[in-house]
């Protein structure tokens, strides 16, 4: 690639300036060359997925891809940021866009759900989104299908009344109870969730479906969003009694399917910003992960976007990082072989971008970008691009 030409704290590419990082974003100055090299290698993607690790406790991480939504959406014009986050949620947070209603920051907020939040590094990106949002300059969306996160009150709650309600009185209170139940995981030791409980809600759900089909009273968008919702939920309660690897390859397919309904429904859209686990936006999954076939969110959006596509994963060579919800742990001793060691080898920067083509060179080693633990792969076949950070940090909360 032909470096970029600098004037005085800018980057030109392709005829735009690109201004430095605010310092409020990132930890130190010096990780702007990295924040600019992956800003250049991302920019003329249509589909660019950043990843963390599976545990969802990266500060520093969280705080750098803030920085780069921002930098991709400002510079490079990116018009949607999909969330590994509730699909109900965000269709419903489409829906308020639509009717011309103002989406607050504690909205967005419970959209993306506790995965973020709470964590004051993410805290800059939700004003952001908003006025980006309100003034119709990107569009927001969620792609899990899961359901029963704490204080989503919409997909919780409301939906299920929604939906219930196009049923006849007596059927709408039965299929409530049912869905809620599901939902709320409202079973005990005596009488726990079975294959009948499954059975009940699929055939409330086709009974929803039929009745949205049918149903004269509300618009062609709220329809299909109401079927979407359907479908999703369907989705969801489909693996319940599957083994745990399809349930993996199952919740990745279903991100797939609501990635592609939100892209279909966003004609006008043409690049988007996908966040979420690396272990499901890398091109192939882990190797441990689900039926180990190399199936996830990923492969398949690579599969349909071919190279106009690219997965960023994250590491760091050390530091300490947050698994659950107040579990601080260490980062893992690097191998002096590590892809994180030979990354930052021969620099004093705080962040090193290793793009695709130094991936190839370095060939199988060990790296910690899934989880925090070594794993020795190629990494090329996995990922376009990854970041590394010289130290790791958990987030901080706001609670």
């Amino acid at each position: 690639m032909t470096p970029p030409l600098r004037f005085i704290g800018l980057t030109l590419l392709s005829g735009v300036l690109l201004p430095p990082i605010a310092s409020s974003q990132i930890a130190n100055h010096s990780e702007d060359d990295a924040l600019t090299a992956a800003t250049l290698a991302l920019c003329h993607r249509e589909v660019v997925m950043l990843g963390e690790s599976a545990t969802h406790g990266d500060g520093h991480t969280e705080a750098f891809k803030v920085a780069l939504v921002q930098r991709l959406v400002n510079q490079c014009g990116f018009d949607s940021v999909f969330f590994e986050a509730s699909h109900y949620e965000f269709i419903h947070i489409a829906q308020e866009v639509r009717a011309g209603q103002s989406i607050s920051t504690a909205q967005l907020s419970t959209g993306v759900g506790g995965l973020w939040k709470f964590d004051q590094e993410f805290q800059p990106l939700l004003p952001f989104l908003v006025a980006k949002l309100q003034s119709g300059q990107i569009a927001v969306g969620g792609i899990d299908d899961q359901l029963g996160q704490l204080g989503q009150d919409y997909a919780n709650l409301q939906m299920v009344a929604d939906l219930t309600a196009l049923l006849p009185r007596p059927q709408a209170q039965d299929c409530s109870i049912a869905l809620h139940r599901r939902i709320d995981s409202d079973y005990s030791e005596t009488s726990p969730y079975s294959k009948a409980d499954q059975s009940k809600m699929n055939t409330c759900l086709a009974q929803i479906q039929h009745a949205v089909a049918t149903s004269e009273a509300s618009n062609r968008l709220t329809r299909e969003d109401r079927e979407e919702m359907v479908s999703a939920f369907q989705r969801w309660i489909a693996r319940d009694f599957a083994s745990d690897a399809d349930q993996i390859v199952g919740r990745d397919r279903s991100m797939f399917q609501n990635f592609e309904w939100l892209r279909s429904q966003q004609t006008r859209r043409r690049k988007v910003i996908v966040w979420a686990a690396t272990v499901h936006i890398a091109k192939q999954a882990d190797p441990t992960w689900g039926d180990r076939t190399g199936t996830n969110f990923g492969s398949f959006v690579h599969q349909k976007y071919g190279a106009r596509a690219f997965s960023l994963g994250f590491s760091a060579l050390s530091g300490s990082f947050r698994k659950g919800r107040h579990d601080i742990q260490q980062t893992p001793a690097a191998p002096p072989d590590a892809l994180e060691t030979r990354a930052l080898q021969g620099t004093s920067a705080d962040a090193v971008f290793v793009p695709s083509s130094q991936l190839a060179t370095m060939g199988t080693l060990p790296g910690a970008i899934f989880r925090h633990a070594y794993q020795t792969l190629n990494w090329a076949a996995f990922l376009d691009g990854v970041m590394v950070f010289r130290q790791e940090r958990p987030p901080t909360s706001t609670r």
